[in-house]
Parts: C-alpha cells; structure tokens; sequence
C-alpha cells in the first residue's frame, strides 16, 4: 500500500532587516519546540557566504534566487515529513502562490528599524533600502496578515506576538 501522509504546513515569516528576525529566532524556536521547526534563512550563512559565496551582500541579488529556491527544498524536506516549518525570510519580491504555504509579514516602526541598523554599522544605502523593503511588505500582505512589534517589547514578547498570528496556521494533527 503507497499510501500517502500528510503534509507539515510552511508558515513563512517576512520582514526587512533591522525588524528583530534574528533576535526573536531563539524564543520562537522554544515556542515551537515540539510543534515545528524554525528557522531563520541567514542561518546557514558563515559570515554572510554559503559555500564561500558572498550572499548577504547586494552585489549577490543575481544568485538571490537560487538561495531562495535552495530554501524552498529545505522546507520541502521538513514538510514532506509530515513537519510544520516556520521560516523567517526578507521580504519577497512577490507573494507566492498558495501552495508553497502561508505567508506572514511582522515590522517594527521605520525609525526603530533604522536605529537598530545604524547600530549595527550598517550604511544609509542598508537603511534606505530596509525602509523600501517595509514599503513593499505592506504592498505585499493586507494589514491583517502583518504583525507590528514595538520597540519596547522584549524579543520574547515579540516572539509571543509572531507566534499567535503563526499557530493558527500550523498543522491541525499537532494542535
């Protein structure tokens, strides 16, 4: 008998940089422990290179989506297992199709944003273009789909918050 199991669901999680993605990354793997797995695409970087390639870096955006594909075969693997996946990305160029499961974004004040960045050294180039990123994830997503941490929560609170508007669509079987 080839009978076929059930699908884990892929809840993908937007946000430009500077939103809190990372840091939020371990309080929402222990929310989900047992539930999904949670991964952040920056993870397998060393460096901002996989495999010696340089691609956290905007001179990279050719080869952009091939590394996104490559995290598509990711969750692949995870869901065909039967596993729910949480994936916390960039901001997509455009919505996916249904299919490739359900897509979330979550910002943070532009000013916020921007502070966190300069912190962090990055240039007004990085800065600009993450306030474009926040633009296009509100082009992107309806307001509804969109969760809005501020900067005064904690990265467990923000955590707390993702996963509210994230359980709901994660596998029945595991509720």
């Amino acid at each position: 008998m080839n009978a076929r199991l059930p699908a884990g669901a892929l809840v993908t999680v937007c946000a430009p940089p500077g939103t809190g993605k990372s840091t939020a990354l371990p309080h929402l793997i222990a929310r989900a422990h047992g539930r999904a797995v949670v991964a952040d695409i920056d993870e397998v970087l060393e460096d901002g290179s996989l495999l010696g390639v340089r691609i956290a870096d905007a001179a990279a955006a050719p080869i952009w989506p091939a590394y996104d594909r490559l995290w598509a075969r990711i969750a692949g693997f995870v869901t065909r297992a039967g596993v729910d996946m949480v994936l916390l990305t960039q901001v997509p160029d455009a919505r996916p199709a249904p299919a490739a499961g359900t897509l979330l974004g979550w910002e943070v004040d532009d000013e916020l944003r921007a502070a966190r960045l300069r912190g962090r050294g990055a240039t007004e180039a990085t800065v600009l273009d993450a306030r474009s990123d926040a633009r296009a994830l509100r082009a992107l997503l309806p307001a509804t789909s969109i969760v809005r941490t501020r900067g005064e929560q904690t990265p467990q609170e923000c955590a707390d918050q993702l996963w509210l508007a994230i359980e709901p669509h994660l596998g029945s079987s595991r509720h």
